[in-house]
């Protein structure tokens, strides 16, 4: 199992050794910021880290299925590659002549991949498929869409023409589309295989989280740049209860989601 809070704290760290190492170098006066709008085309890989957790709380007086008074809980952890292009808009505020700058900017891209895994539920009986147990799913979380506001603070390598190294932190917006398949038992006595019955479920999820990095901006010409950067995003968290009303079972689910990647962006300068 992956935990998800630990490997925020070491990530967190390292990228506060990076922007600290970065630093000195802000003050360089090799790059003439200029202060102005841009506009841009981001082109983004990201490893995907996400955690599902879903308990089946049999508590309820009313609940007289074989779990009656317990709760199961059960987590499943997967990665996977994803990708996405988009639009970004900024304006750029340089200090003096020192070359060093802040940026404000906002980005919207649309996203493709997903990441997939299997939760083996938890229950009394082997197989895990009685009512009031927690059924076995296969589970999916596609990233379809994402948006945030990021600052960034940079300067001029010394030496370096028209270069500047810079990092970042924002807030970003995650929707995604979270789904899982299973075959369940819905009848009050013990189920045998062939009783079991196959469903499937969508859920739309929203996250909010932070996101850090650092990257290099390489000026062309005229009023075109490149720029490639490396961050970590913590895209929080999902939640939502699925009541079964009729069967006095409550279900608790919740997705967690973070990535590293790589972000390549083409911009004009106005």
């Amino acid at each position: 199992m992956i935990d998800l809070r630990l490997r925020d704290q070491r990530v967190s760290g390292a990228l506060s050794l990076c922007v600290l190492a970065a630093l000195p170098v802000f003050t360089g006066a090799a790059l003439a910021q200029e202060q102005g709008f841009y506009v841009g085309v981001p082109v983004t890989v990201e490893r995907l880290n996400v955690l599902y957790d879903k308990a089946v709380d049999n508590t309820d007086s009313r609940n007289v299925s074989p779990s009656r008074g317990q709760v199961y809980r059960s987590e499943s952890s997967a990665a996977g590659a994803t990708g996405g292009a988009g639009f970004l808009a900024g304006y750029r505020v340089p200090f003096g002549a020192s070359g060093v700058y802040l940026s404000g900017e906002f980005d919207l891209v649309a996203h493709g991949g997903a990441v997939r895994g299997r939760l083996e539920g938890a229950g009394f009986s082997p197989e895990r498929v009685q009512l009031g147990e927690n059924w076995p799913e296969d589970w999916t979380f596609r990233q379809e869409r994402s948006y945030g506001f990021t600052v960034r603070v940079g300067g001029g390598i010394p030496g370096g023409s028209n270069v500047s190294l810079y990092a970042l932190a924002g807030l970003r917006r995650l929707d995604a589309n979270f789904g899982v398949d299973y075959a369940g038992c819905y009848s009050y006595a013990l189920c045998t295989e062939d009783q079991l019955t196959p469903a499937a479920d969508s859920f739309e999820e929203n996250l909010t989280g932070w996101t850090a990095g650092a990257g290099v901006e390489q000026r062309l010409g005229g009023s075109v740049g490149i720029r490639g950067e490396l961050r970590y995003t913590r895209y929080g968290s999902a939640e939502r209860v699925i009541p079964y009303d009729d069967l006095a079972i409550r279900v608790p689910l919740a997705v967690q989601a973070d990535g590293v990647g790589a972000q390549l962006g083409l911009i004009w300068y106005f």
